[in-house]
């Protein structure tokens, strides 16, 4: 369940906005109070003789008058102020996933710069045995890859931010490039799950082979971080009106209803992230959405009965 946005704002907020509202009903009586004191006094000296007969504007015509402009007035305040709560709320918002995505950064960097020392520390020790160095070595590789890997994410996120990456098309066989990335995969961060393949033997196509790798290992990932070790996650490719259709289905929590519209922002994670025990840095799910976006394709999310999450990619095809 996501925390709640800070109360402080939003009720300096309302205590602002109730005090122009008493500030301005406080102006239209003493507006009206005043014509009606004048008009009394202007009624007394005609009566009098004092002052010659003058046209006299009515009680009823500066009401009307009043509440014409203060209708107006009212209008655009309350206008003016949905703009700001709403602007408010959005900052709040961003503040919100921005300090979510430093807290888990700083984990996703921590934890294998810590593992990464500790192999190498080990790796110092002078007799140690040759398989168990050549092992500790890979575990050393694997823990740079990620940190590789985060750092790629970081910085494309940032380019897809300017608008600075360009589609590269070129003809390319999808199928079996899901089969070599899906083989990766499973050497990764899929080594605890059943991957399953729906795929042609081939299917051509004329697009961004790295887009295309880049939505199918976060939605895979993706996938692989949110639902049970050893469930099953089904890969579909599909080519239908010069459209590819690739989905990563998976049997998870899947994703509550109120989250449902915002998986897709920059930084956007469900939940608490200083309770949170899914790694991930709320980059992967953006970063498919804008590079479809920037090949004219989409991404949608359909849940899956009884639990789980279906994530569709379309991309198009240049041919």
């Amino acid at each position: 369940m996501a925390r709640p946005a800070p109360r402080t704002p939003v009720l300096l907020f309302g205590v602002l906005a109730l005090y122009i509202l008493l500030q301005s009903a406080w102006w239209m009586w003493l507006l009206l109070s005043k014509d009606r004191d004048m008009h009394a006094v202007q009624q007394q000296l005609l009566e009098a003789g004092i002052v010659p007969q003058l046209p006299v504007r009515l009680p009823e015509h500066t009401l009307m008058m009043v509440l014409g402009e203060g209708l107006v007035f009212l209008v655009l305040l309350l206008v003016a102020l949905w703009i700001i709560l709403r602007t408010m709320r959005h900052e709040l918002s961003l503040a919100r996933q921005q300090r979510d995505f430093l807290m888990a950064a700083s984990h996703e960097l921590r934890t294998p710069i810590a593992a990464l020392k500790l192999h190498l520390q080990t790796l110092e020790r002078p007799n140690l045995d040759p398989g168990r160095r050549e092992a500790l070595a890979a575990f050393a590789r694997a823990d740079v890859d990620r940190l590789h890997a985060l750092a790629e994410q970081v910085l494309l996120a940032s380019r897809l931010d300017e608008h600075a990456v360009a589609p590269v098309l070129a003809p390319v066989d999808l199928a079996e490039a899901t089969r070599g990335l899906l083989e990766e995969a499973r050497r990764s961060f899929g080594h605890g799950h059943r991957i399953e393949c729906l795929l042609p033997a081939t299917m051509r196509a004329t697009t961004d082979v790295a887009t295309y790798r880049s939505v199918l290992t976060n939605l895979l990932e993706n996938a692989c971080k949110y639902s049970p070790s050893g469930s099953l996650i089904t890969i579909g490719l599909q080519l239908s009106n010069r459209m590819v259709r690739l989905s990563v289905e998976d049997h998870g929590p899947g994703i509550a209803e109120e989250d449902r519209g915002r998986i897709f922002q920059k930084f956007y994670r469900g939940g608490n992230e200083a309770t949170r025990h899914t790694r991930g840095t709320g980059l992967g799910l953006f970063i498919v959405r804008r590079l479809l976006e920037d090949m004219g394709g989409r991404v949608e999310y359909l849940p899956v009965v009884p639990h789980g999450s279906n994530f569709i990619a379309l991309i198009p095809d240049r041919t």
